[in-house]
């Protein structure tokens, strides 16, 4: 059985991982980001980039199913709100917070993960039941959600820093961040 310490470190290296999805993801949406493979697509005014041969849904995919990996609230796997509660056991309000949003999305990102995300279908009609994901949670509320859960991941790094530093100005401003997360879960109820 892994320490805290030790499962809280592969956490936060998946987490990095996470952020590089999310990153290389949005800089293609804006524009920062062209990639070298299917260029004369990407230029291309009529192209749908929606259709799932373009990077598009392939980043987007990537970053839904690597979002579940974080979230996935088995034994053995990396659960971040099992994690969070164990190093963080007093910060449980801003946890639970945002838990309450995830949990209901968890079977259809486990799904999708399995059919689409990583593992792949062998039949339409196996991979089909992985579409219900969008039919059942808006993208916006999912993005937003994932905004959320990094930016309360951050804040407990931030946490875990000041503790490290013995830092009074750190821990506040740590303290601060965490405040703000279940303020702003309570504005994902509205998406």
């Amino acid at each position: 059985m892994p320490s805290v310490d030790e499962e809280y470190f592969l956490f936060v290296r998946r987490c990095m991982q996470f952020h590089h999805i999310w990153t290389v993801y949005f800089d293609l949406l804006s524009g920062h980001y062209i990639p070298s493979v299917g260029q004369t697509e990407m230029k291309d005014a009529e192209a749908d980039s929606s259709l799932p041969g373009h990077m598009v849904p392939t980043l987007m995919g990537l970053l839904y199913a690597f979002f579940y990996s974080l979230v996935e609230d088995s034994e053995d796997s990396v659960d971040a709100f099992r994690i969070w509660r164990l190093k963080f056991p007093d910060e449980h309000t801003a946890i639970n917070a945002l838990e309450k949003h995830v949990a209901p999305m968890r079977d259809d990102l486990r799904v999708f993960r399995n059919r689409l995300g990583f593992h792949g279908s062998r039949s339409h009609q196996h991979e089909s039941r992985a579409y219900d994901l969008f039919g059942k949670h808006s993208g916006t509320k999912m993005i937003e959600v994932m905004k959320v859960f990094k930016a309360l991941n951050a804040a407990l790094i931030s946490k875990d820093l000041a503790r490290q530093h013995q830092s009074d100005e750190e821990m506040n401003a740590a303290r601060t961040l965490i405040n703000a997360i279940p303020q702003r879960c309570e504005a994902l109820a509205s998406l």
